[in-house]
């Protein structure tokens, strides 16, 4: 008996000493002062109770504003989105919230970049632990870890020190953590350390973000490509069920969104958005759950303008706060879904004024094995649209590409720098032109 109790008091003492150990380790190795999801979740298991969650990437953790939306929906609101959230990351937020309050409606936000990743070939695991770090201990947590990859990453996700092990003897930078770890400021959870100088964390898991877009101004790589809904993952689909039938058991309602993304990365990267549209649908047909995409709103509702957006993806706190009220209108019934909403994006484009929204690029080795910049003008697609294009190289005297044509496409040197400016009209309205500058 004495060995079974000194066996238990032993195994007990290590356990302790090795949960003490790995506390100690994270405190001196992890810098996680500039870290959202710490105070996101931190205030999230403060919280009396949380009636009405959001969950998803960072397409909801930038759309949704809590302060608003508590009081417009008379109900204690918070958003739960995380960067690159995943849908078994939504699948545990939800859980460990649910864990913890009564919550009587979930919205999550289904942004069509967060399909493809298939759980066990992940590489980079930082979307996963920016979740996982700041739960409280669950057998659930515990499954998710195991699931989001192959056992190569276990260890770093079980003993968060091992991931910064090589600053164990880097004196500078461990003494620096320790300082800034001490300061009232990241005890008390203070927002001080998660603001910068024009995005900020505003509460309740709502980050705000200053930028603007000016005038279509994009030039990117990213939108090049359509969605292939082939290479959506199974992972996605049974997460996704996995969802479903958890709100369902619960008796939790659950609706699904898709926050507003600007018309260029739409247009851009997303030119079969309809069918990804179609698809949810179609996923949802037997079930009691909804799914609205306000990427169909009718634009005297989200006005068709860059200046609400940071980037190609995300709203600016001024989107934010524009979308946050009507969305609260609608869920509330003072706008209806077919007073809100086109029938499909194609119906959407064909309604907007001609609009040049930016340029897609990218490069390529031509047969000479020398690199070139193909670049898209990306737009409204009108089929009369006619495009003069002229380039101000930052180095260089400016020419002209072509004169109006119905042609979007050219190229030019790669990594080069200038304004881009294109002149567009309608072939059959020759005389009304409209003008874009984008800067390369």
């Amino acid at each position: 008996m004495r060995k079974k109790v000194k066996y238990a008091v032993a195994s007990f003492l290590f356990c302790v000493l090795l949960i003490g150990c790995g506390k100690f380790f994270r405190y001196i190795l992890v810098d996680d002062t500039t870290s959202y999801t710490r105070i996101t979740f931190h205030e999230m298991y403060e919280q009396e109770n949380i009636d009405v969650l959001f969950v998803g990437s960072s397409h909801c953790y930038r759309s949704f504003i809590p302060e608003i939306l508590d009081e417009e929906l008379g109900a204690n609101t918070f958003n739960g989105g995380t960067s690159a959230q995943d849908l078994d990351g939504s699948y545990m937020v939800i859980q460990e919230a649910a864990r913890h309050h009564d919550i009587k409606h979930i919205y999550l936000e289904l942004y069509y970049n967060v399909a493809f990743d298939t759980y066990k070939t992940r590489k980079d695991m930082t979307q996963t632990y920016i979740i996982s770090d700041y739960l409280n201990p669950s057998l659930d947590k515990v499954q998710y870890l195991l699931n989001a990859s192959t056992k190569e990453h276990y260890s770093n996700s079980f003993i968060l020190a091992r991931r910064n092990w090589s600053m164990l003897f880097d004196a500078d930078y461990v003494k620096n953590l320790i300082i800034k770890k001490g300061t009232d400021a990241y005890k008390n959870y203070e927002y001080t350390y998660v603001t910068g100088e024009s995005e900020w964390y505003a509460g309740k898991g709502y980050v705000a973000a200053q930028g603007i877009v000016d005038d279509w101004n994009y030039f990117s790589k990213q939108g090049w490509n359509a969605i292939i809904l082939d290479n959506i993952s199974q992972d996605w689909y049974h997460s996704l069920e996995d969802i479903i039938a958890f709100c369902d058991k619960k008796g939790i309602s659950l609706t699904l969104i898709s926050a507003p993304m600007s018309n260029y990365q739409l247009v851009a990267g997303a030119r079969n958005y309809d069918e990804y549209v179609e698809l949810v649908q179609n996923m949802l047909e037997g079930t009691n759950v909804n799914y609205y995409d306000f990427n169909l709103c009718k634009e005297e509702y989200f006005p068709n303008t860059s200046s609400l957006f940071k980037d190609a993806d995300h709203v600016n706190c001024y989107g934010a706060e524009v979308f946050s009220h009507l969305f609260a209108d609608f869920i509330n019934g003072k706008i209806g879904e077919n007073e809100l909403f086109y029938d499909s994006y194609e119906e959407k484009l064909k309604n907007l004024q001609p609009t040049v929204f930016g340029i897609s690029y990218n490069d390529v080795k031509n047969d000479n094995e020398e690199l070139i910049r193909n670049c898209r003008i990306v737009s409204t697609e009108n089929d009369d649209l006619e495009y003069e294009i002229s380039l101000k190289p930052a180095e260089g005297e400016p020419y002209k590409v072509q004169d109006f044509s119905d042609n979007g496409l050219f190229t030019i040197v790669p990594d080069t720098h200038g304004i881009i400016t294109i002149a567009y009209r309608l072939s059959s309205f020759p005389d009304e032109v409209w003008t874009v500058n984008i800067t390369y």
